[in-house]
């Protein structure tokens, strides 16, 4: 497909793109709560939290989303960021899962 000016548009990579970033959009607030319970709990500050998420996120080869959203979920509820640190907190649920069901 021409776009009028000789170059041509390639629709189905840009609505992939679209896509990628819609699908981002709604991800974000996720990674970003999850980013700010480990600035909670660990007491540091927005690129430390982000650092630490990304790393267990490689090392356990799981998507940024997939920890952040299983982190959440691993809170308790009303949870004020005393006592722990949310690095263990993390490595808790990741060792409760890769060890099967309790």
């Amino acid at each position: 497909m021409h776009d009028g000016t000789g170059t041509e548009v390639d629709v189905a990579a840009l609505q992939a793109e679209v896509q990628q970033l819609r699908t981002a959009l709604k991800r974000r607030p996720v990674i970003d709560m999850a980013k700010g319970a480990v600035m909670a709990f660990s007491r540091c500050d927005e690129d430390a939290a982000f650092r630490t998420l990304s790393g267990v996120s490689q090392t356990h080869n799981v998507k940024l989303f997939d920890l952040a959203t299983a982190l959440l979920a691993d809170l308790p509820e009303g949870s004020t960021g005393a006592g722990g640190q949310a690095g263990e907190l993390v490595a808790r649920f990741w060792t409760r899962e890769e060890q099967g069901p309790a």
